[in-house]
């Protein structure tokens, strides 16, 4: 049997400002789905892999609160160069948790640890 990873679902306390943290810090192209009267959602549908940010108090019979230290929900995008990435992150006010020689390592807004490598 093969199977193929399809998506990886977020649960957020504050789903917009996390959405906006995911456009802004990894470029990714977020779009609001959903009718705001009944449930939205943030989503990417990305060569057939989707990302999705749900709100955690709407998604509670899967996982309320956040899980914020869950390997579920750690992230690892790939980039270029530190010193872009860093440079990007001071135009955004944005402070590392922590870097070393291949990794830079940022606090989404709900305390997730999302690490940004040249690996």
């Amino acid at each position: 049997m093969k199977t193929k990873l399809r998506g990886i679902f977020l649960t957020s306390e504050h789903p917009e400002q996390t959405a906006a943290f995911y456009r802004d810090v990894a470029g990714l192209d977020l779009e609001q789905v959903g009718d705001p009267s009944t449930y939205i959602y943030w989503k990417l549908d990305q060569d057939g892999l989707q990302l999705a940010i749900h709100d955690a108090q709407k998604f509670a019979d899967y996982a309320y609160p956040a899980q914020a230290t869950s390997n579920v929900t750690h992230l690892y995008f790939q980039i270029e160069r530190h010193e872009r990435f860093l440079e990007h992150l001071q135009q955004l006010h944005i402070q590392p948790h922590a870097i070393d020689d291949i990794v830079i390592t940022v606090v989404d807004p709900d305390g997730r640890m999302v690490m940004f490598g040249t690996a």
